[in-house]
């Protein structure tokens, strides 16, 4: 979006008279004789920051720490280092696993942009973060008081991270950190490098579990949906960039201090949602977790590959009552099948078979009694099976339930030459 229409949408935020106001592109330049900077003093003051210096330009830092007893939503700042342990107890692969972190090591990361495009022109205004050190979160916020500072806000941001080890984002992989490089590499030639790290992208993570439940996975979805975490006089996000703007033309820290106060709250909800996940995929089994919700962790263990895993979370659920425990046995068939546990998996396929009126079913148990039990009429039943039930598949694309009649006529056709070669070949034999 240009910044034209940025600026017409705020303009209902506005007083007439500050709606009139020519908007300026840049900031004014910092001169200690200025009284720009005297009102950008004063504003640090009250937003209870420090204005740090680097080669002539200014970044504003504010640091907040929080006692880890403290909470945000369902659970305590501490209860980070708990999931901590649990994952290095845990001999799980998964992508959120920290096994072999130290709590020290999570950044949880969390920019405000004057935009949403990834072109040169929009800036990174604001960086938050959030690290476990000495037994308190301490969060810390960078600040660009103008776009003539890059250099003091990447260097003093990079300066608190050069052991960055696992950053902590909410669709950082995608938007946050992709516009940190491209931002960088225009002072890259005066400021540290960007370090090489590990991500948990918890966007990822939310919509494997809660994609099919809420009817968007934006965070502000997930804070009031999942945790139970109710804002109070909020700044909306898209109204940051046009607060920003003000704030360079008269930097009052009244402009500003709902963007941080926002931007902080993101950050803290960042730590109670990795709390949050972490417990529910560790102990899928416990009390408190949603049938789908398992159901969404196995999944999530079957497409990396984790069968074992994925296995016993399926497992848990067949004692449900719940159309889950149906969707277990599908997937439970299939992984058996793979894994080579093929009695348990044809077991499941012929239970499956007897109330699903799913033709694949059919098709699973006829392909394990063809290939590895040689039962070459039973299979032919599934396949007959089969086809009968095709014709009460429901499908918009009637080519694909053409192609899917092909494929099952031809296996049926295959199967039947077969027997009649076996019918010849034991003929022969007994002659």
């Amino acid at each position: 979006m240009s910044l034209k229409k940025q600026l017409a949408r705020y303009k209902k935020h506005l007083s007439r008279e500050e709606a009139d106001q020519k908007s300026e592109s840049s900031a004014r330049p910092l001169d200690a004789n200025d009284r720009y900077q005297k009102e950008l003093e004063s504003a640090a003051e009250r937003l209870n920051a420090k204005i740090r210096t680097f080669d002539d330009q200014f970044v504003l830092i504010r640091t907040e720490t929080f006692d880890l007893n403290e909470s945000h939503g369902p659970y305590s700042f501490g209860e980070l280092g708990d999931v901590l342990c649990d994952w290095q107890k845990s001999n799980m692969s998964h992508p959120l696993s920290s096994a072999g972190r130290k709590i020290g090591d999570l950044l949880f990361f969390d920019t405000e942009t004057t935009g949403l495009g990834a072109g040169a022109g929009h800036m990174i205004f604001l960086i938050g973060t959030a690290r476990i050190t000495d037994d308190k979160l301490v969060l810390k916020q960078y600040f660009l008081p103008g776009p003539g500072h890059e250099a003091a806000f990447y260097y003093y941001f990079l300066l608190d991270c050069p052991d960055l080890k696992n950053l902590v984002t909410y669709n950082g992989k995608a938007f946050d950190w992709p516009r940190v490089k491209t931002r960088h590499q225009f002072v890259k030639e005066r400021v540290p490098a960007l370090p090489a790290f590990g991500h948990f992208d918890l966007l990822h993570a939310s919509r494997r579990l809660w994609k099919d439940q809420l009817s968007s996975v934006r965070l502000e979805a997930i804070e009031q949906n999942i945790l139970n975490i109710k804002r109070q006089d909020d700044v909306p996000g898209h109204m940051a960039p046009f607060l920003y703007f003000q704030f360079l033309k008269q930097p009052k820290a009244s402009l500003i201090e709902g963007v941080l106060k926002h931007n902080a709250d993101d950050i803290k909800t960042l730590v109670t949602l990795y709390i949050h996940l972490s417990k529910k995929i560790l102990h899928f089994n416990s009390s408190g977790i949603h049938d789908y919700e398992v159901y969404q962790i196995g999944k999530w263990h079957r497409y990396i590959g984790n069968d074992r895993q994925a296995i016993l979370v399926f497992e848990s659920l067949l004692h449900t009552k719940t159309l889950y425990a149906k969707k277990a046995m599908k997937e439970l068939a299939a992984l058996y099948k793979r894994v080579g546990r093929n009695d348990e998996s044809l077991s499941l396929y012929e239970a499956l078979a007897e109330e699903d009126m799913d033709p694949d079913i059919c098709i699973e148990a006829a392909k394990l009694l063809e290939h590895q039990y040689k039962d070459i009429e039973k299979a032919i039943s599934y396949t007959e099976l089969a086809l009968k039930r095709l014709e009460y598949k429901n499908t918009i694309l009637k080519t694909k339930l053409n192609q899917e009649k092909q494929a099952i006529t031809k296996r049926y056709n295959r199967l039947i030459k077969k027997t009649c070669r076996l019918a010849s070949r034991e003929a022969k034999t007994e002659a």
